[in-house]
């Protein structure tokens, strides 16, 4: 019998609810980072060790987030984002009360876990929640959801450790959690004459692991890991065989999931040009942005002699534009559903990234505020925009698939957005004398800002091809 869908209560109540939980998954990842020194200090390891905390949450994410998706499909989007909740917020107890620092990283895997069934089943509890006349709001609210839970989380973050413990960045989430998982009462249930036992046979268990394998070793090959230099080319007796064996997976992945009967991922859903394209920018997107924020600092502070508070400045204009411009494309493109409107913000995001790397060194300060905001308002933007038409495209059996996709190249963009854009920079930088190493970061700036505007390029023109061919039927 095919799964029957139950209408959710109130259209509001069920937005309140997934972003809810998705502020709450999001409050995991940024404002940890912040306190990780404190948390090195503490537990008595290097800073080294302290960084598999957000690399233990990171790695599950990236690896799984695909698998819980599909997960989704099956047995019910409400069913698994509820778990993955009550999952981040066991995680985070366990965090908080964590005795050692390998506890702790084990309980932040557990975050991680539960965080990718919140993040894989978000959007499609969207879609089913609300009429396509609200959707891109909708998506807006959820996408503004994760920029709050950073800009609170850090702040919080920051005043529990100066004032209370750094377990109070954990012991915050618990609550949250509860009342996230309250709170999922009200989104849309699906009954289905099958039980969870039987779904799980029935799941590609094949392509999962050898997905999860992929990503997972993927991830950590752009990792410094191997307790060596942090040059590529000092490790790249570790960095080349990870490379190869995450590709070897990953086709290995591709050949099962083009023969089994019921896969994990449909490989067809990628042969409708628009939703590729709409996939491959979403992480070109969050590449380029992780990047600016990455390089940014660094330009301000090392290379232009400006202290912190300037690049504090920065990044929150960046944020609030972000947050801002992502509920306002969504109420646009709620009336206006026009693919013109994925082009033109990512197109944004390009200029800006090519006005950074042409001139950035040697913008006005205002100037280059004032570009940093139109880089933060295109990406929130395009974020709403793109999602929404992506996950409006995608057959509603498969929008859990649709959602783990936009994830994964999402998280997996963020990774390679910094170890890219680290790259470019220490190879400007290192061996470089003290008197010429301003002028040093700065060319490393503007020549990590080309690099991401060449990509963003790229991305803009897939986008606009896409758009301009006909749809392909998906069968």
């Amino acid at each position: 019998m095919s799964p029957v869908q139950s209408p959710p209560r109130s259209a509001t109540q069920a937005l309140g609810a997934v972003g809810l939980g998705y502020m709450l998954v999001s409050w995991g990842l940024g404002p940890i980072t912040a306190i990780l020194p404190t948390i090195a200090a503490d537990t008595g390891g290097d800073l080294a060790a302290a960084g598999w905390v957000m690399n233990a949450y990171f790695l599950l994410v990236v690896a799984s987030v695909l698998i819980v998706g599909r997960l989704g499909d099956l047995l019910g989007h409400r069913r698994v984002f509820s778990a993955g909740v009550a999952v981040f917020g066991i995680g985070a107890l366990a965090s908080a009360v964590a005795p050692g620092l390998i506890s702790l990283v084990i309980a932040r895997g557990l975050q991680g876990l539960g965080a990718a069934m919140v993040y894989g089943t978000s959007l499609a509890l969207v879609a089913e929640a609300l009429p396509g006349t609200r959707r891109g709001l909708a998506v807006g609210v959820v996408t503004m959801s994760a920029s709050l839970a950073s800009f609170l989380g850090v702040a919080f973050s920051a005043y529990a450790v100066e004032h209370l413990s750094w377990r109070w960045a954990f012991w915050i989430q618990v609550p949250l959690a509860v009342v996230a998982l309250m709170a999922t009462t009200c989104l849309p249930a699906r009954t289905t004459t099958e039980g969870v036992f039987q779904v799980l046979r029935r799941l590609d268990w094949r392509g999962g692991l050898l997905l999860f394998g992929a990503l997972a070793i993927g991830t950590l090959s752009f990792d410094h890991v191997h307790e060596g230099e942090q040059s590529f080319g000092a490790g790249a007796h570790y960095h080349l065989p990870m490379h190869a064996l995450a590709l070897v997976l990953l086709l290995t992945f591709v050949r099962v999931e083009s023969v089994v009967s019921n896969p994990l991922l449909r490989i067809r859903m990628l042969r409708d040009g628009r939703f590729a394209a709409s996939v491959f920018a979403n992480g070109v997107a969050h590449m380029s942005m992780l990047s600016a924020a990455f390089v940014i600092p660094f330009l301000l502070e090392n290379g232009r002699g400006l202290g912190p508070s300037t690049t504090r400045d920065t990044l929150v204009v960046m944020q609030a534009a972000t947050v801002l411009c992502s509920v306002g494309a969504g109420w646009l493109y709620d009336r206006r559903p026009s693919p013109m409107l994925q082009w033109l913000t990512f197109g944004g995001i390009a200029g800006g990234l090519l006005a950074f790397g042409l001139v950035g060194g040697s913008l006005p300060y205002g100037l280059f505020m004032l570009t940093a905001a139109v880089l933060g308002a295109s990406q929130g933007a395009f974020s709403t925009v793109n999602n929404t038409a992506a996950i409006a495209a995608a057959d509603p059996a498969e929008r859990g698939s649709a959602a783990g996709l936009l994830e994964t190249t999402r998280h997996l963009g963020h990774s390679l957005g910094v170890s890219l854009s680290s790259g470019v920079l220490e190879s400007l930088v290192v061996g470089v004398a003290a008197s010429n190493l301003a002028g040093a970061y700065q060319s490393g700036f503007e020549q990590s800002s080309l690099t991401m505007a060449l990509l963003s390029c790229l991305a803009v023109a897939a986008i606009f091809w896409s758009e301009r061919r006909p749809a392909r039927a998906v069968v």
